[in-house]
């Protein structure tokens, strides 16, 4: 494999895979306070995407390790301004052309594999409140800027096959790729900040102290650290020549920021005593359902989402028969998120049998009243 002139930092390598290791032990971790507070049956929707981002994040760094050793089109087309390149070499970049061309895929599908773990979490503690409009919202949302930014990974270059085209030199669309940094930081930041619009009205409402309340925001409003990176992660990289080298630095970092900010609220309870000298019952409320009859003989189900998720304070939207609660918990816990939601469900037969039985009762009153009567 030929390596002549191509960009070499010693540096690069090295960083690609410290960042990985400090992304997967977070993601790691992050599975083991899950099923410590949840356990494996009480895991969501949003442990799911969490599994999605680190297949994703896996693919990513392989990709882009070999595309640093490898090179592309993008070093080949300076290579070409001053000599010819040989076979092995047009072989070597078309190789890693096509390699590149995934990296943006497995990029791009990380990024919003974390903004479905977010949309997740947020669905979860706003459920029965107005504010999971603005979730569905934003999942439609979501779904449809990640499809515009696979049509432009996939037709922005086209022909489909210029995408790793060595020799002639298929231009910059082909090569830069610079389509796909400007739709794809665009659809990025803009997804973001109206995830940010989801929480900020719920730490409103939140009942607990300035300063706690300023802590969980920057713990559920971490989205602006991601926005930062994004922004940054495209000045960086469209403002110095092309490399390929570069181009994937600066993915790389942008995701770490990602994952990390993202990932720290489910972290807090590894952060507390109980979690790792408590008896794991104490600690887990695991996602489930509970049958009760109620006094008036309605069936009531009530449905407790905890675990990982808990917050000092209370909040409600006022109406009857579904409300999330975000409970203030004395100590050992209470620095954990603990969303209850409860539902009230009254089921037509048993209404029918209470006001059979209430209409029975009233009807031998009165035939009693009636008696009486007659006898006097």
């Amino acid at each position: 494999m030929s390596d002549t002139g191509l960009e070499r930092v010693p540096s690069f390598l090295p960083e690609i895979w410290t960042w990985y290791g400090v992304g997967m032990f977070i993601l790691f971790m992050r599975f083991a306070a899950r099923l410590r507070t949840v356990g494996i049956r009480g895991l969501e929707l949003d442990d799911f995407f969490a599994s999605l981002v680190a297949i994703m994040y896996t693919c990513d760094a392989a990709t882009v390790h070999l595309v640093y050793m490898k090179g592309s089109n993008v070093e080949a087309a300076a290579f070409q301004e001053t000599r010819k390149l040989t076979n092995e070499e047009i072989h070597q970049y078309t190789v890693g052309s096509k390699l590149q061309l995934t990296a943006w895929y497995s990029y791009t599908a990380l990024l919003w594999c974390l903004k479905g773990t977010m949309l997740a979490f947020f669905r979860r503690i706003t459920t029965g409140l107005w504010h999971a409009r603005i979730v569905r919202w934003m999942s439609y949302a979501c779904g449809i800027s990640y499809i515009a930014v696979v049509l432009t990974v996939t037709f922005g270059c086209f022909p489909t096959d210029k995408n790793w085209q060595v020799y002639p030199d298929p231009g910059l669309k082909c090569t830069f790729k610079m389509q796909n940094f400007i739709v794809t930081v665009v659809l990025n930041v803009i997804t973001d900040a109206g995830l940010l619009c989801i929480p900020l009205p719920l730490l409103w409402t939140l009942q607990v102290p300035l300063r706690r309340k300023l802590v969980i925001g920057i713990l559920i409003c971490s989205g602006f650290f991601v926005i930062a990176a994004a922004i940054i992660r495209v000045v960086l990289t469209l403002g110095a020549s092309p490399s390929g080298t570069n181009i994937n630095r600066w993915g790389v970092r942008e995701t770490i920021v990602g994952i990390v900010s993202v990932n720290i609220p489910i972290l807090r309870p590894l952060f507390t005593k109980s979690f790792w000298t408590g008896d794991p019952h104490s600690i887990r409320s695991p996602y489930h359902h509970t049958v009760g009859k109620s006094t008036t003989g309605k069936s009531r189900a009530m449905r407790d989402v905890e675990g990982s998720y808990e917050m000092a304070g209370s909040m409600s939207d006022g109406r009857p028969g579904s409300q999330d609660l975000i409970i203030k918990k004395n100590d050992p816990h209470e620095n954990e998120i603990h969303v209850h939601t409860s539902y009230q469900v009254e089921s037509e037969d048993n209404r029918s049998e209470v006001e059979s039985s209430e209409w029975q009762k009233d009807r031998k009153v009165h035939t009693k009243i009636t008696t009486n009567r007659e006898g006097v």
